[in-house]
């Protein structure tokens, strides 16, 4: 009788790999004590134990203390600058660049709220031993690349001839404006659709003839 041959085969199994998920409930669980009790009062002890890991799987993966809030606070930064960096090369009018430019800053704050509330806590109140991190350079980077599309809006006749500075900051204050709006903790007055509507405002006041009639 000829023999039978078997081939065992095993089932793949997709599961999300541990190592990626400790990481993820690090980042988490240090971002919700930060916000709590403030980076000089919390331990690693406390971040460690609300993850369910070790001391050595967060210094595995952020060295320190320091580094895992240092992570927590650039990685929504490196997203705003690739926001900056596609808009404002897009081929539109300068009036969309800046509307698509915003609309993107702002959905980023809200995916991002718990950290930005962090970030403000730091920036403007008590020295709280966190390491340096420039946000103010952030704050001139949405302002430089805003003033280089209303100066284009300017020399292309979209715009009428005003000061470019002075548009440049009401703009970022419409902007800053409705972002603090999402940082309070009572339901917010203002929305994304809020914004849309104060800076279609503002660009139908500085928009020119030549621009007027195009819409």
């Amino acid at each position: 009788m000829a023999q039978r041959s078997f081939v065992v085969t095993r089932k793949k199994r997709s599961v999300k790999p541990e190592k990626h998920a400790a990481r993820e409930r690090l980042l988490r669980a240090a971002l919700d004590i930060f916000t709590e009790k403030g980076y000089a009062l919390t331990s690693v002890r406390e971040i460690v134990e609300a993850a369910r890991v070790t001391k050595p799987v967060l210094y595995y993966y952020f060295g320190s203390k320091e580094g895992i809030y240092m992570e927590l606070m650039t990685e929504p930064f490196k997203v705003l600058e690739k926001i900056l960096e596609e808009t404002a090369h897009e081929e539109i009018s300068s009036r969309e660049r800046v509307m698509q430019m915003y609309n993107r800053i702002f959905l980023l704050s809200i995916e991002n709220l718990k950290a930005a509330r962090l970030m403000y806590s730091i920036y403007y109140g008590p020295p709280q031993g966190a390491p340096f991190l420039d946000f103010e350079a952030y704050h001139l980077k949405i302002r430089e690349f805003t003033g280089l599309i209303v100066k284009d809006g300017i020399k292309n006749g979209e715009f009428r001839p005003v000061n470019a500075d002075t548009l440049t900051w009401v703009l970022i204050g419409a902007l800053n404006f409705v972002f603090e709006e999402q940082l309070c903790h009572r339901s917010p007055m203002i929305d994304k659709k809020g914004l849309s509507s104060m800076l279609a405002l503002i660009f139908d006041g500085v928009a020119s003839l030549k621009s007027q009639g195009k819409r």
